[in-house]
């Protein structure tokens, strides 16, 4: 297995409140087979804007990708829904299987039959969702700076901390989780006042200068667009992301006080999240037209800061930056380091993005709080994708 479970990564279910796995359900939810391209990968042309390319075309090996498709179906890499392939951009292999599966605030939904038109909870990509939907709202002119002091959106807090560390918190410090704040559990099962409680915390470092993953900040930066928009974050991210990007069907999740959970509550079509892949890929552009500028989806997945990586992590290399509530690992592969672009959230939900060789993976899995597997959604990439490369 060359994937290390790094430390903060380890530690984010704890940090995100996420549910225990229940014991398997006898229900069987969904009509459809788990999928006719689920033998060989092949892909399907289907007027959402996402193009498809050939295996040949693609110079990628089908056998390879047919033989790891066979081990993902005898549960190799653990309780895996769906598994997409891109390259250049375009949409190669497209494999659903059935599995046990949860939704985030409604618990375990039983064996589910997996197929291109059913939602799947992305958990945490929701928090990269809501980075993107910030950088929205700075390019439309709402959110003038993103070095711009949180508390500016909240002045009902504003005079409570004023003089202190509190007050220089940025909404960049938001987006890079590096305000300082001790951690603390999600913000999904707090009282309304969220924002409020989450300045109660102390800081254990000056903003800006050390990580520390917190679903709150991810709420902070929510509510930041709501006040800032006049529209919550689901209804901004709907008119002004998901609709663009041609993303017709989504589920946001609320929180206990009717709130969207900003954190973790985002449910996709595996296509649908691929898009959000895609639009880091094309620079900010779908179908031609600009929703973001480049220069932001730039900066969005630029290291924004480095994470001390320990142990067999760090004797082998293996590295990790943050951009804007994104993941940036890298690693030597044959002595040769490997960077990826990762959004990441509980139970193998997955965007890998590996701009030098043009390829994305997409992986949506039912292993929520599951430690210790053998193999992972990262190692479907190491295993299966980037040996199938024929033109590297």
């Amino acid at each position: 297995m060359r994937y290390i479970v790094f430390a903060v990564l380890t530690a984010s279910c704890s940090l995100s409140a996420c549910a225990a796995v229940p014991a398997p359900g006898p229900r069987l939810v969904g009509t459809k087979s788990p999928s006719a391209e689920s033998i060989d990968g092949r892909a399907e042309k289907l007027g959402d804007g996402i193009a498809v390319i050939s295996f040949g075309a693609a110079k990628l090996d089908r056998a390879k990708i047919a033989a790891g498709i066979r081990a993902i179906e005898n549960g190799v890499y653990g309780n895996i829904h769906s598994f997409l392939i891109f390259r250049r951009g375009k949409l190669v292999s497209e494999s659903y299987f059935p599995g046990e599966d949860e939704n985030n605030h409604q618990g375990n939904i039983g064996l589910v039959r997996h197929n291109r038109d059913m939602l799947h909870d992305i958990r945490s990509i929701s928090k990269s969702v809501v980075a993107l939907a910030v950088l929205v709202a700075h390019d439309r002119g709402r959110i003038k700076n993103l070095d711009q002091p949180v508390l500016d959106y909240f002045p009902e807090l504003a005079g409570e901390h004023a003089g202190g560390q509190k007050a220089q918190i940025t909404i960049r410090h938001a987006l890079t989780m590096t305000a300082g704040f001790e951690a603390y559990g999600d913000g999904r099962f707090l009282p309304t006042e969220t924002v409020r409680l989450l300045f109660r915390r102390n800081l254990v470092a000056p903003p800006g200068a050390k990580f520390a993953y917190n679903g709150g900040l991810t709420q902070l930066l929510a509510e930041i667009v709501h006040r800032s928009t006049g529209r919550d974050i689901e209804e901004f991210t709907r008119e002004q992301l998901l609709a663009p990007l041609g993303i017709e069907t989504s589920e946001w999740a609320k929180r206990q006080d009717g709130e969207p959970d900003a954190d973790s509550g985002l449910r996709l079509l595996s296509r649908d999240l691929a898009k959000i892949g895609l639009l880091l890929v094309n620079k900010g552009r779908w179908g031609g037209q600009p929703i973001l500028p480049a220069r932001l989806v730039d900066e969005a997945v630029a290291a924004q800061i480095e994470i001390p990586q320990e142990g067999e992590a760090a004797a082998l290399g293996d590295r990790m930056g943050y951009g804007y509530q994104i993941w940036l690992p890298s690693f030597v592969i044959d002595g040769k380091r490997v960077l990826l672009i990762e959004l990441t959230g509980n139970g193998g939900q997955k965007v890998y993005i590996d701009e030098a060789n043009q390829l994305m993976v997409v992986v949506t899995a039912g292993d929520y709080d599951r430690h210790g597997l053998k193999k992972s959604p990262l190692d479907i990439y190491f295993d299966i994708v980037r040996p199938a490369v024929l033109d590297s």
